[in-house]
């Protein structure tokens, strides 16, 4: 057990709590910075006297499309009460995101998908826009950012999973028809050749740098059908064959998530209305979807984070509730 605070390792006992519900807790006591905590400071049930069965409850249900409302109606407490356990688990949510293992090769899918938020104002005003990055093979969803569909979103979008993947050796980014998420990597993974390790025919030498696959998938509906490049490649760094070029697992994840969010659900008022509000359950959605909820088509009881190699088993909410992060896991 380390110190939340001072993340020292000289930690003694200091007595015991019991919660109204029968839980006992572990009390501690730090010798380099003297603070005393339990077993739950710094997780999500931190101060929290709520059983946390209760609590995994609510959010397992809200996962899987429950309305705030008729959450707080199912378990005989208030909707904020709903909302605050949602920001409790959000807060952990860049805890919970580990950088991918590196020395892997990754396949990333980038699609934005609209929602209302508040009033429902016109598309391009609408703060409901999100854009989302998912690992082809391992389903893992790695950037889910809400806002103004402007040039700062795609920044936040792609700064976010290029963070995660950026350590790994070899990486596939595909897109669809829109400019702006090649036009903000480039600004992160350009490099310049060196004269001598450059061939004398290639045509420039800002680059992406070597191991970087980017393009995009040009649909009907935004011009001519085709598959481009997006900037010069690397002259080393292989390229995928067409048929490989395309984000249709990213838009599969989307329409799922119509139905597993309800602040995207179509013809019913369940929108958030805040942006920040709508960030808060992407985080939860996000968060679940990676670490809980097994996918189909990953094998028998295969989570996202198992596939990519982050961890052995899943885990529950409520264990979720219970820790610090993925550095507790992690050591």
């Amino acid at each position: 057990m380390d110190c939340p605070y001072c993340q020292s390792q000289q930690v003694v006992k200091n007595g015991r709590e019991s919660l109204s519900d029968g839980t006992v807790l572990q009390r501690y006591r730090c010798k380099g910075c003297s603070k005393c905590f339990n077993d739950r400071t710094g997780t999500p049930m931190a101060r929290l006297r709520t059983p946390s069965s209760v609590v995994a409850t609510a959010l397992n249900g809200r996962s899987e499309g429950l309305g705030v409302r008729a959450t707080g109606r199912l378990f005989g407490t208030s909707h904020s009460t709903i909302l605050r356990w949602e920001e409790r688990l959000a807060r952990q949510a860049n805890t919970w995101s580990p950088p991918a293992p590196g020395e892997q090769a990754v396949t990333l899918e980038g699609d934005e998908v609209y929602t209302r938020v508040g009033e429902n104002v016109p598309p391009a005003s609408s703060q409901g826009w999100t854009i989302h990055f998912i690992e082809r093979q391992s389903r893992y969803w790695v950037s889910a950012i809400a806002g103004h569909k402007d040039e700062l979103l795609f920044q936040r979008g792609t700064q976010q999973a290029w963070q995660w993947a950026q350590a790994c050796s070899y990486i596939r980014w595909f897109t669809d028809g829109e400019w702006r998420y090649a036009k903000a990597l480039w600004d992160l993974a350009s490099v310049y050749l060196v004269l001598r390790n450059s061939p004398s025919a290639y045509r420039t030498r800002k680059v992406w740098r070597y191991g970087l696959e980017v393009a995009m998938k040009v649909k009907g509906s935004q011009g001519l059908r085709r598959i481009v490049w997006v900037r010069p490649e690397h002259p080393y760094t292989a390229v995928s064959p067409l048929a490989e070029v395309h984000a249709n697992h990213n838009e599969a994840h989307n329409a799922a998530l119509r139905r597993r969010c309800s602040a995207y659900r179509r013809r019913q008022n369940l929108y958030a209305k805040t942006q920040d509000g709508l960030q808060r359950a992407l985080d939860v959605q996000r968060i679940i979807h990676n670490w809980v909820r097994p996918h189909w088509g990953l094998g028998k009881q295969t989570t996202p984070t198992m596939a990519i190699g982050l961890y052995s088993r899943p885990l529950s909410t409520h264990e979720l509730l219970g820790m610090r992060g993925f550095p507790c896991i992690s050591s």
